[in-house]
């Protein structure tokens, strides 16, 4: 499986697919789990309710808005990967965000969440063909590649989990 190219994906996703090492994106999918695991278990109940200025979103808000996007990004993959030719809608993060009330539930209810999520995706994709990883579909008005869509969902853990290490330090 090859690094998708610039013409596979919208550039303002390269912010996550460029985070992403070189490697089996499948692997990664599935191993990113313990990664996951091992930065937001650790963490209170009383940090991750907080604000870390200059962050607006508390620990648990950014990891509903991971599960969100994990949804998201893997409905996308889904239907693209079937041959899906309806473009699909963007999404507002913020709004996501504003409606969901991620401080009522634990931060581990919500990293199991992500955790399933991700199993889930993971075996989604180990089950893709050649030919499913090389489809097109549009989102958000752009046009994206199912390959993209799976860097995209590692580089976006990555990218979030960074903030997360910095806020924790």
């Amino acid at each position: 499986m090859t690094r998708p190219k610039a013409d596979e994906y919208f550039e303002y996703y390269d912010t996550y697919i460029s985070k992403v090492p070189d490697g089996n994106i499948v692997e990664q999918l599935r191993d990113q789990v313990a990664e996951i695991e091992a930065l937001f278990r650790p963490i209170s109940e009383e940090v991750a309710q907080q604000i870390h200025p200059p962050y607006t979103w508390t620990i648990k808000q950014v990891m509903g808005h991971l599960i969100d996007t994990e949804r998201i990004f893997a409905d996308r993959l889904h239907k693209f990967a079937m041959g899906e030719t309806q473009a699909q809608p963007g999404m507002d993060q913020d709004v996501y965000v504003a409606s969901a009330d991620y401080g009522s539930v634990t931060l581990s209810a919500l990293v199991d969440e992500l955790v399933h999520c991700r199993r889930a995706n993971s075996l989604l994709v180990q089950r893709l063909t050649e030919e499913a990883w090389n489809r097109r579909g549009t989102a958000s008005g752009h046009a994206v590649t199912v390959r993209a869509l799976a860097w995209m969902l590692v580089g976006h853990v990555i990218h979030h989990a960074q903030i997360v290490t910095i806020r924790l330090l």
